[in-house]
């Protein structure tokens, strides 16, 4: 009798908050818990502070909510984003924990809740996405996008939609953020300075970029984490500086021509040993090209 009486307890739940008919944030009376449910009408004609019983709905979904500055951008977004759009977030959410067998960064659901809202209205209003960045972020952050196409055939099943594939790479910046902890505009704005580097590139050396090749892949990541380097103040002492400068003179007066273009975009110096290591790498891109 008293087992029947705490878990019956145990279900009860307290609306603390009501975002929409069919989401609300509650709290457990025994746990003192705090989780977000998604439920059909589980906020209809109900008032803040009434309790429930958990068993009295068929719950589609429940999380914990953001903790932090954010909580409160993040409930606005609840009150104002379809329900099933939620839902689907979180199923993506899911999935990437589970992919990746650790939990992602959770302000992850603000950005990503926020963006497939929008694209979705975009895709339903006929409207067409690109992706400047499409190549780039698919060579780039091949983790992230296999996981994004993942998360692309997740919406297309809830919404009954195709969804172009340059929308594979937007939310492929979305997880690369949240795996390492950064803003999706920086991952953009790296991305793009990347992008306007190998043109560069080409342009001095007269030839395009095959970008399916082993030159192209090896050449943007050398850009990639050299950039994360310059950002992280990081310096590798490169003991083959002044050979490579007098040696690879025509790489290396690229090398410097690309650090002027880093320098501006990112407000970073960028070292002499750096502008070495990239020479090197331009040099062995040309023998390769010719």
């Amino acid at each position: 009798m008293i087992q029947t009486v705490l878990f019956r307890f145990h279900n009860i739940c307290q609306r603390t908050k009501i975002f929409n008919n069919n989401v609300i944030l509650a709290e457990n009376c025994l746990k003192k818990q705090e989780f977000i449910l998604i439920a059909t009408g589980i906020g209809f004609s109900n008032k803040q502070g009434d309790t429930f019983l958990r068993d009295d709905y068929q719950i589609k979904q429940e999380f914990i909510p953001l903790t932090g500055d954010k909580r409160n951008n993040y409930f606005q977004l609840l009150e104002e984003v379809d329900s099933k759009i939620i839902q689907a977030t979180e199923e993506i959410i899911a999935m990437i924990n589970q992919e990746l067998t650790a939990d992602i960064n959770q302000y992850i659901r603000i950005g990503l809740t926020d963006h497939i809202a929008f694209t979705l209205k975009r895709i339903k209003k006929g409207m067409e996405i690109i992706n400047p960045f499409l190549v780039e972020t698919r060579t780039l952050y091949k983790k992230e996008f296999q996981l994004a196409r993942q998360a692309v055939a997740i919406l297309e099943k809830w919404f009954e939609l195709v969804i172009p594939e340059g929308e594979i790479g937007f939310i492929a910046f979305h997880i690369h953020g949240a795996i390492n902890n950064n803003e999706v505009s920086k991952t953009v704005k790296n991305t793009s300075l990347i992008k306007q580097l190998v043109a560069k590139i080409e342009t001095e050396m007269g030839q395009k970029l095959e970008y399916d090749s082993l030159n192209y892949a090896r050449l943007v990541n050398h850009l990639r984490f050299a950039l994360e380097r310059i950002e992280s103040s990081e310096n590798n002492i490169n003991p083959l500086l002044d050979n490579i400068k007098t040696d690879f003179k025509t790489s290396y007066k690229l090398a410097e021509q690309l650090a002027e273009l880093i320098e501006e975009r990112l407000d970073y110096k960028v070292p002499e040993d750096e502008k070495g290591y990239l020479a090197l790498h331009l040099h062995r891109l040309e023998k390769n090209l010719n």
